[in-house]
């Protein structure tokens, strides 16, 4: 892996919407932060609530929200 590579997608694990199915790589480097980096195309929930404006300014999609606070619960998704 590149160093490139490594600080764009190391420490992050792949996660799927569990409304929409929608994957992304997700990483926590504290109990309050969690990265998120969109494998493609924002759901269509997000860029309904996004109205219009670039998805980039929602700060967060509920449904993938619940999904991450599901990883998280069941050790999936832990600090690193």
């Amino acid at each position: 892996m590149t160093e490139r590579q490594e600080y764009l997608t190391g420490g992050l694990t792949a996660i799927a919407c569990e409304t929409c199915g929608q994957p992304v790589r997700a990483g926590r480097r504290s109990a309050a932060q969690t990265s998120v980096q969109w494998a493609g195309p924002a759901c269509e929930q997000l860029s309904a609530l996004a109205g219009g404006r670039p998805t980039a300014l929602v700060p967060t999609c509920p449904a993938l929200r619940a999904s991450l606070d599901r990883a998280i619960r069941e050790g999936r998704l832990e600090v690193r």
